[in-house]
């Protein structure tokens, strides 16, 4: 396997300490990557640059696990829980509960919100066609399940990943169309408590 370039392992790195605390110090970031304070000055200006290259990472990886979700058109339910299974398994929802309150959205973050908004508009659609997802489900009950999920931690790394899986199992045979005996009660999430994730506002527009 080829060394990482210094600026992925940058990333790699934050998103491990920010996990832990997202007010780690830069310094904290710098250690982890195994790089000098300075280093990682010379690649980010501040916390907040930083922090806004690892939100943008973690909206570049949910919508390439999107992307690659939509190209399966073998099994449009085994590659819609895939792509489920994989944003969990990688963290996605959890960093993104981290940087609650924390990161600034710039115009990048948005446009990359929208892509993300878009892509899994798409997989949605995909999988409803297809007539295996409830159609009463919507992108902020997506989002809002794998966060919920997401939250699950034992104190054991292993253990936890174990019981996210299981219960997002419980969650996919509940999306199921054959399982939609009534429709859901009151509306999904709107946009701005969906943009809240971020804010800590769930007023946002």
């Amino acid at each position: 396997m080829p060394p990482l370039n210094a600026d992925r392992a940058v990333l790699i790195a934050a998103r491990e300490v920010l996990l832990k605390d997202p007010r780690a110090t830069m310094a904290a970031v710098a250690e982890e990557a195994g790089m000098g304070v300075a280093g990682l000055y010379r690649r980010y200006a501040n916390k907040q640059a930083l922090l806004r290259a690892v939100a943008a990472d973690n909206y570049r990886r949910f919508i390439a696990f999107a992307e690659a979700a939509l190209s399966d058109t073998d099994d449009p339910w085994h590659a819609f829980t895939g792509f489920l299974s994989q944003v969990l398994d990688d963290g996605l929802p959890r960093l993104t509960l981290a940087l609650r309150g924390e990161v600034v959205l710039d115009q990048g973050l948005h446009d990359l919100d929208r892509l993300a908004v878009h892509t899994t508009n798409r997989l949605l659609r995909a999988a409803r066609g297809s007539g295996i997802l409830r159609a009463d489900v919507t992108r902020a009950d997506i989002t809002v399940l794998l966060e919920q999920i997401a939250r699950l931690d034992v104190g054991d790394d292993v253990r936890s990943a174990g019981l996210r899986r299981r219960y997002l199992a419980l969650v996919c045979d509940g999306l199921r169309a054959e399982a939609a005996s009534r429709r859901l009660p009151g509306p999904p999430p709107h946009e701005g408590e969906l943009i809240g994730r971020w804010t800590g506002d769930p007023s946002s527009a």
